[in-house]
């Protein structure tokens, strides 16, 4: 890998969420050369189609627009080249410098497909409907190991100065070990730069097909909570003693409340989507 590759790789692992437009165009006028376009967008889809794992800058899963609706590109769903979406039935490709969904086809392989899953996407749909905010999507798919369920919600709200991404990758193995990956990027930006950056995983018990949306929805909240915890401890203790006198109003700023007040999941006004 060249150092010029390299870098590229660390911008696009470190960047806040949504925001590959904008680090795209930098990253161009960086390089300024005829072959950035297929430098970023082979790392774009690098960076899109790596396992999740419990590590902060290794795999991530990208929500992308199809005629109105949304649908994921992941390392889970990835068939060659393309991306497939059972619900839709569909598989397509991605641009990445574009930035946009093409060479859709209509038709998923038949070894992709497995009638179990059908309900449980229902189930999933339902969930999301209820919990998520309107720009988020999940998919259940069959996988070598069982079952994936994956969520991609993103609140990308330039109005009121932050971006959010939520990413979870549940895994119900055929023995019935249910486990997830959780990860979570939080940019807050009006007066300097704040991020919160949480990834997660943890081997959780037993489940069963019945119970996996119940099992999906009771975990997303608990890890929700936790994290709520976290930054209230963290503004409460930790950032309590970086609080500073201003010299003309006296009034001490409150680091991170913007963030605490944050909810993830929320659906709140102003968003980008």
């Amino acid at each position: 890998m060249s150092e010029v590759e390299s870098i590229v790789r660390q911008i696009i692992q470190t960047s806040p969420a949504g925001d590959d437009t904008t680090i795209i165009k930098d990253i161009k006028t960086l390089l300024s050369n005829a072959n950035s376009d297929r430098l970023i967008s082979n790392v774009l889809r690098d960076h899109y189609t790596q396992e999740v794992k419990n590590i902060q800058d290794c795999g991530d899963m990208k929500l992308v627009r199809i005629n109105g609706d949304y649908s994921i590109i992941s390392n889970y769903n990835q068939k060659g080249l393309k991306f497939f979406d059972l619900k839709k039935d569909i598989l397509f490709d991605y641009d990445f410098i574009g930035n946009k969904v093409i060479d859709i086809e209509s038709g998923v392989p038949n070894e992709l497909k497995d009638e179990s899953v059908e309900s449980l996407q229902e189930e999933l749909e339902q969930y999301i409907s209820e919990y998520y905010n309107e720009s988020s999507y999940g998919m259940v798919i069959p996988h070598n190991d069982g079952i994936k369920v994956l969520i991609v919600g993103e609140k990308l709200n330039d109005a009121n100065y932050y971006n959010g991404k939520w990413v979870s990758v549940y895994t119900l193995a055929n023995d019935g070990r249910f486990s997830v990956v959780f990860k979570i990027k939080v940019h807050y930006y009006e007066d300097g730069n704040v991020v919160m950056n949480s990834v997660n995983e943890k081997e959780i018990g037993q489940s069963t097909k019945a119970q996996l949306i119940n099992d999906v929805s009771r975990f997303d909240n608990e890890y929700e909570l936790d994290i709520m915890k976290k930054i209230n401890s963290l503004n409460e203790e930790k950032f309590k003693n970086l609080r500073r006198l201003m010299p003309i109003s006296r009034a001490k700023i409150q680091w991170g409340r913007a963030i605490g007040n944050y909810k993830l999941g929320q659906d709140v006004a102003g968003g980008r989507h």
